[in-house]
């Protein structure tokens, strides 16, 4: 069975996944916006907002329509959550600041079905569109659909990475860019020399793997492919609320300025 996931499909096909970090409350409009952006999948964030399960739940399914795959980001210990996000709708979980492999294997327990994980049998899923098929034939195309990511953002994470990569059901690390810069002691400083370092190390720790390899927290593209011999196969491109405030202020900007008046 083809994977429902768009996200999966974009990376397998050898392109980089584009997404969306989604902070707002859930609104039709930015699941249209975003497909018509041509964004590939949607970083539905738990950790930094008020975003809850059901949120999740709408949001998830406004973008599965739109062919975009909504990704959960929980918190670190919202490990209960898991197993509702994934049956509301979520393609994938990603946990944050992961610093040993049994973190991961945590994660991957709670996302994927035997004999991979050990996740509950919930039923057909919005995920995979509710088909009318075997339980163990559904529980076998989730398991390809879905993403259990972890985020490396501290010094212990990249000690621990090859561990952590090597972790079976494992699909993806993601780079929490600005953490770790904070963590390494140059905030917000992408391309400082010990963040070259250390995204290097985790990119190939990643690949070497055979897992999906992620950064976030990058302000320009640029900065994706300052790092030699290594495929970013998926990245954010900025936060929902974060672009609307600056398309905003400039257009606020360009009226002011037309119109003569005060900056």
């Amino acid at each position: 069975m083809k994977t429902a996931n768009p996200m999966i499909r974009k990376m397998e096909a050898g392109a980089t996944a584009i997404g969306i970090g989604t902070t707002l409350p859930a609104g039709a409009q930015v699941a249209m916006l975003a497909a018509k952006a041509g964004f590939d999948w949607a970083f539905i964030d738990l950790e930094h907002t008020l975003i809850g399960p059901e949120d999740v739940a709408i949001i998830s399914n406004m973008m599965r329509a739109q062919d975009i795959a909504p990704v959960a980001r929980i918190p670190k210990h919202a490990l209960f959550d898991v197993a509702r996000l994934l049956d509301s709708g979520a393609c994938g979980i990603i946990r944050p600041h992961v610093e040993t492999a049994e973190e991961a294997r945590e994660l991957v327990e709670l996302c994927k079905y035997a004999p991979g994980g050990d996740r509950s049998w919930g039923g057909a899923s919005p995920q995979l569109g509710y088909p009318q098929r075997p339980s163990p034939e559904l529980m076998q195309a989730a398991n390809r659909s879905t993403l259990a990511i972890i985020m490396i953002e501290s010094g212990a994470g990249i000690d621990a990475i090859e561990e952590i990569a090597a972790v079976p059901g494992l699909d993806g690390v993601l780079i929490g860019c600005v953490d770790l810069s904070i963590d390494l002691g140059v905030m917000g400083q992408v391309d400082a020399p010990p963040m070259h370092a250390a995204i290097a190390r985790i990119g190939r720790a990643t690949k070497a793997a055979g897992k999906f390899f992620g950064m976030a927290g990058v302000a320009a593209p640029e900065a994706l492919t300052r790092i030699p011999g290594i495929k970013v196969d998926f990245t954010l491109a900025g936060l929902d609320s974060r672009l609307l405030a600056a398309t905003l202020e400039d257009r606020a900007t360009v009226w002011r300025q037309a119109l003569g008046g005060a900056g």
